[in-house]
């Protein structure tokens, strides 16, 4: 079976198109699911301009116990007032039980906490942690953050991520290796360069 080569304008239009449409994907106002784990990818790799954090956790954690937490974003890209303004995507390994203080502005999609429609409008979030109460080994808490400028795309935009195990009193000790956002922008341009290096293989071939 003969396959049809197509028109070079035909294959560097749709091309084109892929690119065009790649860095106009907006802060997913409606949440962001198991993608966003490892960062924003469609918004290049992570900012300095902007810096992520959970504060309220502990040192080390009892069991069964309820912890404030307050999910932030700090960031030098100025907030929009009458449009988005962040969002996130946090995750909790190791068990225990979250409570967003503001339900309708948050929901869980893929396994983990993202904001909705009505959570973009601010760059901090309030919610409590009930340890586990049976476990004692480490839990993981994971934070990623983007800071927007409210313009719907993704340019002018800023992300970060903050990473943090915590033991219990009477666990193991957690060896803490911190993350550096130069090494996550960096994978993510790797990841970018080979997927383009691919789609150019590709047209090459479908040209010949």
């Amino acid at each position: 079976m003969r396959i049809s080569r197509g028109s070079p304008s035909m294959v560097w239009a749709s091309m084109l198109l892929v690119l065009l449409f790649a860095p106009s994907i907006s802060s997913l106002p409606s949440g962001v699911g198991e993608m966003a784990n490892d960062g924003c990818l469609c918004h290049g790799g992570a900012s300095e301009a902007t810096v992520v954090f959970i504060s309220g956790l502990p040192v080390e954690f009892e069991s069964n116990t309820t912890y404030n937490l307050s999910l932030q974003i700090d960031s030098s890209i100025e907030p929009s007032q009458d449009s988005h303004q962040g969002g996130f995507r946090f995750n909790v390994q190791g068990g225990g039980m979250v409570q967003f203080e503001n339900a309708s502005e948050v929901q869980i999609l893929e396994d983990g906490w993202t904001h909705d429609l009505a959570g973009t409008y601010q760059r901090q979030w309030n919610l409590t942690w009930t340890s586990p109460e049976n476990s004692t080994e480490p839990v993981k808490f994971s934070l990623v953050g983007n800071a927007v400028n409210g313009n719907e795309q993704s340019d002018g935009d800023a992300w970060s991520l903050y990473d943090l195990s915590i033991p219990h009193v009477d666990g193991p000790p957690v060896e803490e290796v911190m993350s550096s956002q130069s090494d996550i922008g960096a994978l993510d341009w790797t990841v970018f360069g080979a997927g383009l290096a691919a789609l150019a293989f590709f047209l090459v071939r479908v040209l010949k």
